[in-house]
């Protein structure tokens, strides 16, 4: 969707001068086994799909409340606040990967959940360039897989951020070119079983506590859609259905700030609302703005 609003923005003010792209549509590079006979070498049905016992569905049912319980949030990270992050983390880190850190510790820490438990965070990975041979950024289709970071409460709690970005950016190293043939593998021979293969996504109302569900539109174009008026004001996604979703997207009003929307149990937004903005526990720097 990025791809084509920019391009019919460029159209749109290039008039006959313009050029038309020829997007990526070769589904074979994508979804077909490289062998006639495909093994898998994971069993995603307990990963991306339900009905499994662990990964995506950590073999628990979510439960589901009526909307009203769950309240729709908007933080604003500063460019100065996300610097001190990454200073926090002390080495080479996306503004991705540490704002995801920050927000895992402080919803974890107002959920007040057992120290012992186990929470984590299912990060949405684009698998274009993770392939082999790597698929064209402008591939025309959906080439997302999913990376699950894991920690218990009290470890997230008490690690520093270098650890638990450290933790994300395992997670997400490993959708690596043996992933992704495993997954597209595991499709053929569901297929070839004639097996109905039910997704996670969760319903309205799903409560994902202890877990977070995440998505980064950071490297989307959308901000820069002109169609002769000037860019948009902003960029929104609609009210988040499910507690704990959260979409990481640029800030509409300070340049390199990022704009953070997520939906939170009604029980947890007024811990959430005093430490947004701490980044040593207990000591907030300002009133999270919400």
């Amino acid at each position: 969707m990025s791809v084509f609003f920019t391009t019919w923005a460029s159209a749109v003010h290039q008039g006959k001068s313009f050029t038309v792209p020829t997007p990526f549509l070769d589904r074979a590079a994508t979804a077909v086994p490289r062998n006639q006979q495909p093994a898998p070498a994971l069993d995603h049905r307990s990963i991306e799909f339900k009905g499994g016992e662990g990964g995506g569905s950590t073999g628990k049912s979510d439960a589901v409340v009526p909307m009203e319980k769950i309240k729709n949030l908007t933080v604003n990270f500063t460019p100065e606040f996300i610097a001190e992050l990454k200073a926090r983390v002390g080495g080479r880190c996306s503004t991705f990967q540490c704002l995801l850190a920050h927000v895992w510790k402080k919803i974890t820490a107002a959920r007040d959940l057992n120290p012992e438990e186990f929470t984590q965070v299912r990060v949405a990975v684009n698998c274009r360039g993770r392939a082999n041979p790597p698929v064209p950024m402008g591939f025309f289709g959906n080439m997302v897989l999913w990376a699950f970071p894991r920690l218990q409460v009290r470890e997230l709690l008490h690690a520093s951020y270098g650890s638990v970005v450290g933790a994300i950016r395992d997670a997400v190293a490993r959708i690596d070119d043996e992933y992704i043939q495993s997954f597209v593998n595991f499709g053929s021979a569901a297929d070839a079983r004639g097996e109905e293969l039910v997704a996670t996504a969760a319903a309205q109302g799903t409560m994902l506590c202890p877990d977070l569900e995440v998505d980064s539109w950071l490297g989307f174009t959308f901000h820069q859609m002109d169609l002769g008026t000037g860019p948009p004001a902003a960029f929104l996604p609609p009210d988040l259905p499910v507690e704990g979703l959260m979409i990481f997207v640029p800030s509409r009003t300070m340049k390199g700030g990022v704009d953070l929307f997520l939906a939170m149990a009604e029980d947890h937004v007024q811990a959430f609302h005093h430490i947004c903005y701490s980044i040593e526990q207990g000591h907030p720097l300002r009133p999270c703005r919400l």
